[in-house]
C-alpha cells in the first residue's frame, strides 16, 4: 500500500485540525509549506491502539515518571536504531519535546548562568533558556556542515557557561552533525565541565544514515548528556504531544522529574499519548520507511525548484523534510516579501529571522515538503508563474 499518495491527503480534515501556519489557519487556497507537520495520515497501529486504550471507558492517572513500556520502547528504539545504551530506568516522558528543552534549562541553569546555542536554531532554545532565567549565547554553524568553529566556540565560555545545547539534526538547516564533531564535542564540554543537551527530534528523517546520536556508544564517553526528543516528526503526532527526555542516571532523572512538576500533577505525559507512542515505536517503523522513500522524492522535486527559480544559492540538506534556502540578493523585508508571495503564488512559507532561528538566519525562507507530490508541485508551479519569480 502506497501510505503517501496524492489521494492519501485529506485537505477537509487538515482545514479543521492542522493550525500553527497551517492548513486551518490560512484562506482555502493557501498551500502552505509552512510548520514541519506531515500532511499524511498516522500508521494503522497508532489509531489502533489509541482505539484500544479507550474501549473499556476508562481514563485514569499514569504514573508521573512514565509509563514502563513506553519507556522501554524508547530504549530499545536507541538501542536499535542508534546503538546507544540507555536506560528505561532514566527516560522520562514529557507533554512535548519543546516541554523538555524547557525543563532541561530550568534543570541545569539558574539567573547569572549561560548557555551555549546554535545559530541558526529554532528559537525554542533561546526561549528555554531565557525562561530559566539564564543569558544565551550564539555560536555560528558553517550551514554547509552544521558543525561549529572551535576557536568561535571557546569565546563563548567562561565561569558561568553551563551547558551548550545542539540541534542534531538541525532545523532548519536540514543537516546532521558528523561523528567526528559530536566527538570534538564532547572533548570540547569535557574541558570545560558543560552538559551537552542534544535535541533529536528530527534524528530519524535521516536520508543518507548520516545521524548519530549524542549518547551513541561509538562517541567518547561521558556522563554529561541528555537527549530530548519526541514523536512529531517521525510519526506525525504533534497534537498528541509526545516528547522524552534520556538522562544519564538517576540522580539526573530524579532532578528533572522534580522539576518537570509531573510529581504534582499539573505537568505530565498522558497516557493515551503514551499508548500511541508505544505503537509508533514497536509496530510503526515499516510506515516510517516508506515515509522516508516518499521523503526523497519530495526533497529531489524541491531543489529542483530551488534550482529552477535561481532567485537562491544552492542547498544540501540530508536530514528532515526542510530545506533552508538563502536569497542570492538581499531582501529588506522577509515577511512582506512572503505576504507578496502568498497574495500572488498563494503558498505560505516560513520566514528566517532572528525571531525565528537567530540572526544567522536573515535572507533566508524555510520550505516544508511533507506533503503530496501532486500538492508539491502545485505549489512550486504556483511560485515559478508568480510575477515576484517571473520579473526575478
Amino acid at each position: 500500500m502506497d501510505f503517501f499518495s496524492d489521494n492519501n491527503v485529506n485537505i477537509e480534515a487538515l482545514r479543521k485540525k492542522a493550525f500553527n501556519y497551517r492548513w486551518a489557519t490560512l484562506p482555502e487556497d493557501v498551500i502552505p509549506l509552512t510548520a514541519a507537520d506531515p500532511d499524511f495520515p498516522v500508521a494503522k497501529p497508532i489509531t489502533d491502539a489509541i482505539s484500544d486504550y479507550i474501549k473499556d471507558g476508562y481514563f485514569s492517572y499514569g504514573p508521573p515518571e512514565g509509563i514502563h513500556d513506553f519507556k522501554n520502547a524508547i530504549q530499545n528504539w536507541y538501542r536499535r536504531r542508534y546503538q546507544a545504551d540507555v536506560s528505561s530506568d532514566f527516560i522520562l516522558p514529557v507533554n512535548s519535546a519543546a516541554f523538555g528543552l524547557f525543563t532541561v534549562a530550568k534543570m541545569l541553569l539558574k539567573a547569572g548562568d549561560n548557555a551555549i546555542i546554535p545559530n541558526p536554531v529554532d528559537f525554542l532554545f533561546r526561549k528555554s533558556i531565557e525562561h530559566a532565567g539564564a543569558e544565551v549565547r550564539t555560536a555560528l554553524l558553517d550551514k554547509a556542515t552544521a558543525c561549529f568553529d572551535l576557536d568561535n566556540l571557546k569565546e563563548f565560555v567562561d565561569a558561568n557557561t553551563k551547558a551548550i545545547f545542539i540541534c542534531n539534526p538541525n532545523n532548519p538547516l536540514g543537516r546532521s552533525i558528523s561523528k567526528e564533531h559530536l566527538n570534538v564535542l564532547i572533548a570540547f564540554a569535557s574541558k570545560h565541565d558543560l552538559w551537552i543537551v542534544s535535541d533529536e527530534i528530527w534524528a530519524d528523517i535521516d536520508f543518507d544514515h548520516s545521524v548519530t546520536s549524542i549518547l551513541s556508544d561509538e562517541l567518547i564517553a561521558y556522563p554529561k548528556r541528555i537527549v530530548v526528543s519526541g514523536l512529531s516528526k517521525n510519526f506525525g503526532l504533534a497534537s498528541l504531544r509526545i516528547g522524552y527526555v534520556i538522562c544519564p542516571n538517576e540522580k539526573t532523572f530524579e532532578e528533572l522529574l522534580h522539576e518537570s512538576g509531573h510529581l504534582t500533577t499539573a505537568f505530565g505525559l498522558s497516557p493515551l499519548a503514551q499508548a500511541a507512542g508505544i505503537a509508533a515505536l514497536n509496530d510503526c517503523e515499516f510506515w516510517l520507511d516508506a515515509f522516508l522513500e516518499h521523503l526523497r522524492k519530495m526533497r529531489q522535486l524541491t531543489l529542483d525548484f530551488l534550482e529552477q527559480s535561481n532567485l537562491f544559492y544552492p542547498v544540501h540538506p540530508n536530514t528532515t523534510y526542510l530545506v533552508f534556502p538563502e536569497f542570492k540578493m538581499p531582501v529588506s523585508n522577509i515577511e512582506m516579501w512572503l505576504n507578496q508571495l502568498k497574495d500572488q503564488a498563494r503558498v505560505a512559507l516560513v520566514p528566517g529571522g532572528n525571531n525565528w532561528f537567530e540572526s544567522a538566519s536573515e535572507n533566508h525562507v524555510r520550505i516544508c515538503y511533507a506533503t503530496s507530490e501532486k500538492i508539491l508541485n502545485v505549489a512550486f508551479e504556483r511560485m515559478l508563474n508568480a510575477p515576484m519569480f517571473r520579473n526575478k
